[in-house]
């Protein structure tokens, strides 16, 4: 039985709901995301009307069906993965756990970090909060036979400057 203690983390951070990034993009989203199922769904009940006045209800219908499910389902990304997601930074390495309907959990080793990047939006700003994005040395194929380094983004991180600068010193060592 091993006796080694369980590592503490530096800080640990959990993301905060910023509401105006699920108001303003939510719908963009969900309406781009609905046309086809609308479309489908008027193209079908068209084929089976036979008609040659177009029926409209049935698409229409559909997509107003999907554009609330894809809202509910933006509604969840948006409010109840924040709740799911924990970032714990240690002297090394950085652990992540994130995801609402695929759980995840990642480690990023700092030593392999070679940039660091904080990026505060105008909806983040009104919350206090930004993204890190962390670049590694990895580097990973984008299916096109070009090589790219692998980037992990820390999403609507609280004090994201006291948060980049803890991370910045802690890759600077590493």
């Amino acid at each position: 039985m091993s006796d080694k203690k369980k590592e503490e983390p530096l800080r640990e951070v959990q993301p905060v709901v910023v509401p105006m990034q699920y108001f303003v993009f939510g719908p963009l989203a969900a309406g781009f995301i609905s046309v086809f199922p609308g479309m489908f769904a008027f193209v079908i009940s068209n084929m089976i009307a036979r008609s040659f006045d177009p029926v409209i209800g049935y698409g229409f219908t559909i997509y107003l069906i999907s554009f609330a499910l894809a809202m509910y389902l933006l509604y969840l990304k948006a409010f109840k993965e924040p709740e799911k997601t924990r970032y714990r930074i240690f002297e090394n390495k950085l652990e992540y756990y994130e995801g609402f309907f695929n759980r995840q959990q990642r480690t990023v080793v700092f030593d392999q970090v070679i940039d660091v990047v904080l990026k505060e939006g105008v909806f983040q700003q009104a919350k206090s909060a930004g993204s890190i994005t962390l670049v590694t040395q990895q580097l990973v194929s984008s299916g096109d036979g070009k090589l790219s380094n692998r980037s992990v983004v820390l999403k609507n991180i609280p004090n994201p400057q006291e948060v980049y600068d803890l991370i910045r010193n802690l890759a600077d060592k590493g």
